[in-house]
């Protein structure tokens, strides 16, 4: 018998301009230690939201691991899960999709069958459509994600996630301000407007534009800009106190030396800084303005995780 640890990072996407398109890997991290078992599961969590967790097959992770087993037509043995996380959960951090690309590692370490990148992507997709999370997530670094319809031979609706990868400079670090409100993905998308007019739509075309090329390019003063949006922040910032306040830092970026911008993380409610300079005195001012706002919030200082998913092969147990 053998225990084999995985570890997914958190996410964070849209990245202001950028919504649905790319994301960003984070130093915040689910672990998931497998020892295989003759039959069963039993699932052993601790860390953020421990106590909200599922313990039996309604497990996001579990339900993650057999629905693989199925779509390969392999039995899946048994196993201990011990889960361990540092992401909160409903603050647009990525939870759902670092626990779906756990549950399809556990299928691969207990099988031995290692999944292709589209077949992967594929069985993810199954349970989040939101590639940015997925992406990132599972290969690291900054990666712009597609979603591709498609009809397969049998004329089957299907979807697949194209998925590029690129490196984040190191120039660059991140502060996370985690506000203790919970704000659920499917009612944040429910707010947003089901058609934009062909001026907001080019406004974030050009935005997206840029963010890649001033990352590539290495002009990060450009940053500020490339965060700017008019298809989603707007419409959630108001529903949760202290979002706006916060995202007002982006036209202040002068009163705090090296901050480059501010976006709302995935749906919310978290908001991530980007900055080259005192990410301490950021993040204070992040919680403070939260706080003004009647919302205990937490700023940390995290990294862009550039690995994605690891697997570390089992030891004797």
């Amino acid at each position: 018998m053998s225990k084999t640890e995985i570890i997914i990072p958190a996410s964070t996407s849209n990245l202001g301009a950028s919504f649905d398109t790319c994301g960003l890997a984070l130093s915040l991290y689910l672990r998931v230690e497998v020892e295989p078992m003759a039959h069963g599961f039993t699932i052993e969590p601790t860390g953020e939201g421990a106590e909200k967790v599922p313990r039996d097959e309604s497990n996001l992770i579990l339900r993650a691991a057999l629905f693989a087993a199925q779509q390969q037509k392999r039995e899946l043995p048994g196993a201990r899960l011990r889960v361990d996380s540092q992401i909160p959960l409903s603050r647009g951090l990525g939870s759902s999709s670092s626990a779906i690309i756990a549950g399809l590692s556990i299928y691969e370490v207990l099988t031995g069958d290692k999944l292709s990148q589209q077949d992967f992507f594929d069985y993810a997709l199954h349970f989040e459509g939101h590639g940015d999370n997925l992406a990132p997530s599972t290969l690291g670094g900054l990666v712009v994600a597609v979603v591709r319809e498609y009809s397969d031979y049998a004329g089957t609706e299907r979807k697949s996630l194209l998925a590029v990868k690129r490196h984040w400079p190191e120039e660059i670090s991140l502060v996370v301000c985690i506000p203790e409100i919970e704000m659920e993905t499917a009612k944040m998308r429910a707010v947003l407007p089901r058609m934009v007019t062909r001026a907001d739509a080019i406004y974030n075309l050009q935005r997206g534009a840029l963010l890649q090329a001033a990352i590539a390019e290495k002009q990060f003063g450009l940053i500020n800009e490339a965060l700017r949006d008019r298809l989603h922040q707007p419409y959630r910032s108001p529903l949760a106190p202290g979002l706006t306040e916060v995202l007002a830092m982006n036209d202040e970026v002068d009163s705090y030396p090296g901050l480059l911008g501010v976006a709302i993380s995935g749906a919310g409610s978290s908001l991530i800084a980007f900055t080259e300079g005192d990410g301490a005195i950021i993040g204070q001012e992040m919680v403070r303005r939260m706080e003004a706002c009647g919302v205990v919030a937490t700023a940390r200082e995290v990294e862009v995780d550039n690995r994605g998913r690891v697997v570390i092969e089992g030891t004797s147990v």
